[in-house]
């Protein structure tokens, strides 16, 4: 039984997380984290998500919610983060960072606090989008330099960040290669295209979870490599696999590759 905290735990992800760990018999919820001033500060976790109560209060601060915690799964906001990290390095918990739109400050502290506890920043933990980058990355390895590569991505109209941590994500693996090393964010499109461009291309609408293709354009043919989220449930239980696996794991920086097994 893992004892799992969940910060950001009144937002979207993070009803949806508490509300597969509740149906998960190898996880047991013990704290919940909300942003300062919330009007959910005091109330029952169970409330949140219209279950039966769970003598869990959801408060503001990080050690005490994460006081009895095996490990943290974040899915709030990044200007939370510096509190929260300060939190779980004080008791030396795994921490599974779920947030988009980290700055560099920000990623390089993760990076930092990965030398003294097992961390994993994923910006989505879907297994699928794990599998779509390696096989991205192995495409663009065998068809070479001669190819177009085109990321396309759509979300729906609240999503804050474009393009979204995923996109970038596949994009800054895709850098590793020698004919792509040149490629940095926010990869924009350019017309006339040059060779070794990556491309990240952005959808806004609707009440989409999240469609992420890749495309690699040669002169007589196509090959389109896709994703498509069509439950949010889908992010939580990664999540929830993430934790598992990252539980008894030594301090280190990790990602969703490994969680998978494909790195």
């Amino acid at each position: 039984m893992i004892k799992l905290a969940i910060t950001g735990c009144t937002g979207r992800m993070g009803q949806m997380l508490l509300l597969e760990a509740n149906d998960n018999p190898e996880i047991e919820v013990v704290g919940a984290l909300t942003r300062p001033g919330s009007l959910f500060i005091g109330q029952d976790l169970g409330n949140v998500v219209g279950e039966n109560p769970m003598n869990i209060a959801i408060t503001d601060i990080p050690m005490e919610a994460f006081k009895d915690a095996d490990v943290v799964i974040d899915f709030s906001k990044p200007e939370a983060l510096k509190k929260t990290l300060e939190a779980v390095l004080h008791k030396k918990i795994p921490y599974i960072v779920c947030m988009t739109g980290l700055n560099i400050e920000q990623k390089i502290a993760l990076e930092d606090a990965s030398q003294n506890i097992p961390l994993i920043i994923a910006p989505n933990t879907s297994l699928g989008i794990a599998l779509l980058r390696k096989l991205a990355v192995i495409s663009a390895e065998i068809l070479g330099p001669s190819y177009d590569i085109s990321i396309s991505e759509m979300h729906h109209r609240e999503k804050k960040d474009a393009p979204s941590g995923t996109s970038l994500f596949i994009a800054s693996a895709l850098t590793a290669i020698e004919h792509l090393k040149a490629n940095k964010p926010p990869y924009p499109s350019l017309s006339p295209r040059p060779l070794g461009h990556i491309e990240c291309a952005v959808i806004r609408g609707g009440s989409s979870v999240g469609d992420h293709s890749v495309f690699f354009a040669g002169e007589k043919e196509l090959i389109k490599l896709e994703h498509r989220a069509t439950d949010r449930g889908l992010f939580a239980q990664g999540a929830i696999r993430a934790a598992q696996w990252l539980y008894d794991k030594p301090a280190g920086l990790y990602s969703m590759d490994d969680v998978v097994g494909i790195s």
